[in-house]
């Protein structure tokens, strides 16, 4: 019986691995394509073209690039600036990533988490459970809301963990409207520079001080349900 137990245990975790894979693979093509093919001057030949469907099909690549790509996705919240001017192309920048980021959020919670559970020891996982409990809305925000930093790649990371999706709301809103205020460095230059670094300041206290009282609730309610 326990030689039957390991076989189904390496089967589900060769499906797992090979689903990871396959998952990268995406995104490695992903990368490749918008390295290759999507830049400033494609990206406005495809508006252009398409004519009025153009933001929508300019919003649709944004949530793909976001979603597959999220190393290189700074260039394309400004360029909407660049296109659409810096309050329609702020608008398309905020859906976009906001959809993509909650779609990350959700592959995750629908597949990785399991995939996690299956791969690495019971004690790891607690651990790693543990330290995303505490840390993680927080964590998102300031890493949404600081430039340069590993936003979307800690989104996979932290939905990986035991926070329930609500807990994602506000660090999710918040951070991706400091982000979205790239597009009016495309659409002002160093004016808009000037703009978004408010927006990310501004952003930056407001979300601390809203997802700290999301949490100091939330954590009165878990003792109050203890006790």
């Amino acid at each position: 019986m326990g030689i039957v137990k390991q076989i189904i245990s390496d089967h589900v975790q060769r499906k797992s691995l090979v689903a990871l894979g396959l998952y990268l693979c995406v995104m490695a093509l992903s990368a490749f394509v918008f390295t290759e093919f999507i830049d400033r001057d494609s990206l406005q030949k495809i508006v252009e073209k398409t004519g009025q469907l153009g933001i929508v099909l300019y919003a649709i690549i944004e949530m793909i690039y976001v979603t597959f790509t999220p190393l290189m996705n700074t260039i394309i919240f400004i360029v909407s600036g660049y296109l659409f001017g810096g309050h329609v192309g702020f608008v398309v920048n905020f859906i976009s990533t906001v959809i993509g980021l909650f779609f990350i959020i959700f592959l995750v919670k629908r597949y990785g988490r399991t995939w996690l559970r299956r791969v690495v020891s019971t004690a790891i996982y607690d651990r790693f459970d543990k330290i995303v409990e505490k840390v993680g809305p927080i964590t998102l925000l300031i890493v949404y809301v600081l430039p340069f930093t590993p936003d979307d790649e800690l989104t996979y990371l932290v939905a990986a963990g035991p926070i329930g999706f609500k807990r994602f709301i506000l660090p999710v809103v918040l951070g991706t409207v400091a982000k979205a205020g790239y597009s009016y460095i495309g659409d002002m230059g160093s004016r808009g520079v000037a703009i978004a670094i408010y927006f990310r300041i501004i952003l930056l206290f407001t979300g601390l001080a809203a997802i700290g009282l999301q949490e100091y609730i939330l954590a009165k309610r878990t003792v109050a349900k203890l006790v």
